[in-house]
């Protein structure tokens, strides 16, 4: 229990512009919800204990307010007829590859079929990047996926890095995050159902974002390498490395991703599962 108090002080702490009202706007009625983020310094580091490192996000920029739901993806799909097939479904004995299966059908029908408000999932970092491009050319705004230092500075919202970001200083109430065996209010962690809801169910962090820690995981820009130590130190996307295999940020309704706003999931770029959907970041004018 010895990190509860450091934390708390820590959340009281949190810089005066995460504190205020989130700015939002809507570029279309097909695009996602965004909030404006400030800019901002934070601490990193490849795992919660190892060597601290200094990254400064030098410029407020916007990122979706949501995780990007099955509808708002679908509109994308039926302007560019974009085949998706592919998916793999956990189950209890693991992945699955599901030929017949895209987005549409992330589930077993007995298991859950998705709201339309719910998180698209079975989207490969190729369909996100697909989608922001789709977003950009129809509004002329500069849409794109998050690096992986502003995942983590949006997810973190000001809080410290720690192992304990989401269980004190993002929510008291311990109703965080619909993620499997989340740290929560015993010992064996919490879990709500094992599928998505729809999005904003949990209360947003004080960036005004909502399920960055659950529902689903999200595909980020950067290229995987194993060691932050010699990434951007400004915020931008690191795109030498393992291309062939991108980052995936947060929890999702599978997995908690060890509850930690800077743990890293290196993932092939062409993979699509029913645990990972995208969210988006946009740059302000």
């Amino acid at each position: 229990m010895k990190w509860i108090l450091p934390t708390l002080i820590a959340a009281l702490l949190w810089p005066a512009a995460a504190l205020a009202q989130a700015k939002e706007f809507q570029d279309c009625p097909e695009c996602p919800k965004m909030v404006e983020v400030p800019a901002g310094k934070m601490m990193r580091s490849d795992k919660f204990g190892a060597p601290e490192f200094e990254v400064t996000v030098a410029k407020p920029f916007a990122v979706g307010k949501f995780e990007v739901t099955w509808t708002e993806f679908d509109m994308f799909v039926d302007a560019t007829k974009r085949d998706g097939k592919g998916c793999n479904w956990f189950s209890l004995v693991g992945a699955r590859p599901q030929a017949d299966k895209d987005w549409n059908t992330a589930f077993e029908e007995a298991v859950h079929i998705q709201d339309e408000t719910e998180p698209v999932l079975c989207v490969s970092w190729d369909d996100a990047k697909a989608y922001v491009a789709w977003l950009a050319e129809k509004t002329g705004k500069k849409y794109r996926l998050l690096t992986e230092a502003e995942w983590e500075w949006a997810a973190r919202s000001g809080s410290p890095n720690n192992s304990a970001w989401w269980t004190t200083a993002n929510t008291p109430q311990f109703e965080m995050a619909n993620c499997a065996d989340c740290p929560g209010i015993d010992t064996m962690g919490r879990e709500d159902w094992l599928f998505t809801f729809p999005v904003g169910k949990y209360e947003p962090n004080k960036f005004g974002l909502y399920d960055m820690p659950g529902n689903a995981a999200e595909w980020v820009e950067d290229c995987v390498n194993p060691s932050l130590a010699n990434a951007p130190k400004d915020g931008t996307a690191w795109t030498q490395g393992n291309c062939n295999q991108r980052i995936v940020r947060g929890g999702s309704w599978h997995h908690e991703r060890a509850f930690l706003a800077g743990f890293r999931q290196p993932t092939p770029a062409t993979l699509r599962i029913n645990d990972i959907g995208l969210r988006v970041a946009r740059d302000l004018d």
